[in-house]
């Protein structure tokens, strides 16, 4: 029973935090992203991104969560990848969490409000072009990274049943993290 009730609470703790990242950017109206996988590559026109999947994880596209592009799972150590996007909105005073494109601005707005939502706020590093925060809900730790490709917002959401997990993770997570880009060369 026991192998059961980790995963559950992985994909749980996946799902608040996406849930949670979509409602405090604001959904609008959301579309299903056009996208190509092919081999480890991925690629949204839709967006104008692309990135390198890691090797031997399951990779789905998603259609449950807004704009929540990729799940990424693997069983051992058992961890989950939420890829998701959101628009940087041209207003602050509309309530969106994204409204500039700082990444570290960018971070400490989403930190506060996960906070303020009721997420344990772990580490924060925004000393980096791509901020990374961690946090913890219910039994599942997070690690949450954004990165600005054009006029949107990418997350990448690592969460895993514990602590020793997240950190086997750390160099797939990086290296997926950093080969987010844009399709194109921003003009």
């Amino acid at each position: 029973m026991a192998s059961h009730a980790a995963p559950k609470r992985i994909l749980v703790g996946l799902g608040v935090a996406a849930l949670a990242c979509a409602a405090l950017a604001g959904l609008g109206v959301s579309h299903r992203a056009a996208a190509d996988i092919e081999g480890n590559s991925y690629v949204s026109e839709t967006y104008g991104l692309r990135a390198t999947l890691p090797r031997g994880w399951r990779i789905t596209e998603s259609s449950g969560y807004p704009r929540t592009l990729l799940w990424l799972s693997r069983s051992k150590p058992r961890v989950r990848i939420a890829v998701a996007v959101d628009p940087i909105a041209t207003d602050c005073r509309a309530g969106a969490t994204f409204c500039n494109r700082d990444p570290s601005s960018i971070a400490a707005t989403l930190d506060a409000q996960l906070t303020a939502a009721g997420f344990a706020r772990g580490a924060l590093r925004h000393d980096s072009r791509t901020p990374t925060l961690e946090y913890r809900i219910g039994n599942a730790y997070l690690r949450h990274a954004v990165i600005v490709v054009g006029d949107h917002v990418v997350s990448v959401i690592l969460a895993a049943d514990s602590p020793a997990d997240v950190a086997a993770m750390t160099r797939t997570f990086d290296r997926l993290v950093q080969s987010v880009r844009p399709t194109a060369p921003l003009q």
